[in-house]
């Protein structure tokens, strides 16, 4: 159960858009089916309507359900544990693997979910049925490290870290071209267009801010090897960024170059040339800073041998 109470800066908000807001761990569409299952109150009253006005001073409580296992089914996946106690557990994911099941019923099977229902015992319940103890994403097509929550003080406590960016989170990426300078920052607001799939810089009133900084860790050939460091965690930010000042992702079949990603498939690049490599919280319960590193898987090592 939670409880808020509005602010003078906050009224006139739209009941979903306000939950949104202020529980971002939280997706709108669970936010929403929670309002209209009767989870919502407002001054101790029961709303059903997502678009509710708030006004200065009212009171909510939100309840948010126990987990559900409604079509999950757990799965014996084998998982890279890079970290794990009751509290959470912290996991290497691999490239291809979707991290949950999406709400309109595609990846049911296979995916990160699916293997923490059979690892863990117990997962938080926040993020909905479809995401027990998912604090963050990766794109499926992106390795690398992922946090996982086993309940829901833990689930909201890392959730905090990382809205209030306290959180630091590091990719290993190679991109096409000589990136220059070798050390900057990309900072420009994004917008999603078309549901997750697509992502473009905006100057739009709703775009959200995103900022990424960089450093070029060498050159390799006609390709630069960079770690990045995002600030925020706006979907496919690095993937969008880099693209929009003309370094694209290699292997990126979305946002990044055609006649680069099919010379570099020779060389075994059937993905995106990007990994999470570092994470560093803070355990909400020792307080002891956490600091977890992942290698380059070997597909993507290989592809750098080859380049030589």
């Amino acid at each position: 159960m939670r409880h808020y109470k509005i602010t003078s800066t906050e009224s006139g908000y739209r009941l979903d858009h306000y939950l949104t807001h202020v529980k971002p761990d939280l997706t709108r569409h669970f936010i929403q089916n929670l309002i209209k299952g009767g989870a919502v109150f407002v001054n101790h009253k029961k709303i059903l309507k997502t678009g509710h006005s708030l006004k200065e001073g009212d009171e909510l409580i939100v309840i948010i359900p126990s987990l559900k296992e409604v079509g999950i089914v757990p799965e014996n996946i084998p998982l890279t544990v890079l970290y794990e106690d009751k509290n959470l557990i912290v996991l290497n994911k691999p490239a291809g693997m979707v991290v949950h099941p999406t709400d309109h019923g595609a990846h049911v099977s296979g995916t990160l979910v699916n293997a923490l229902m059979h690892h863990c015992k117990d997962l938080s319940g926040m993020n909905g049925e479809k995401r027990p103890g998912i604090v963050h994403r990766l794109d499926k097509d992106t390795s690398g490290i992922i946090i996982v929550a086993k309940n829901d003080d833990i689930h909201g406590n890392l959730a905090k870290q990382f809205e209030d960016r306290q959180v630091t989170k590091r990719y290993i990426t190679l991109l096409k071209g000589h990136l220059t300078p070798e050390e900057g920052s990309v900072e420009a607001p994004l917008l999603k267009t078309h549901g997750e799939k697509n992502v473009r810089i905006s100057a739009q009133k709703n775009a959200k801010y995103a900022l990424t900084h960089y450093r070029v860790l060498r050159y390799v050939g006609v390709y630069s090897l960079v770690e990045v460091r995002i600030i925020t965690g706006r979907t496919h930010q690095i993937r969008v960024h880099f693209a929009s000042i003309g370094y694209s992702v290699c292997g990126d079949t979305q946002y990044g170059d055609s006649k680069t990603n099919e010379n570099l498939k020779p060389l075994g690049l059937t993905r995106q040339f990007l990994h999470a490599a570092y994470l560093k919280i803070t355990h909400p319960v020792t307080g002891k800073v956490l600091e977890i590193t992942a290698s380059l898987p070997e597909d993507l090592e290989n592809v750098l041998k080859k380049l030589g």
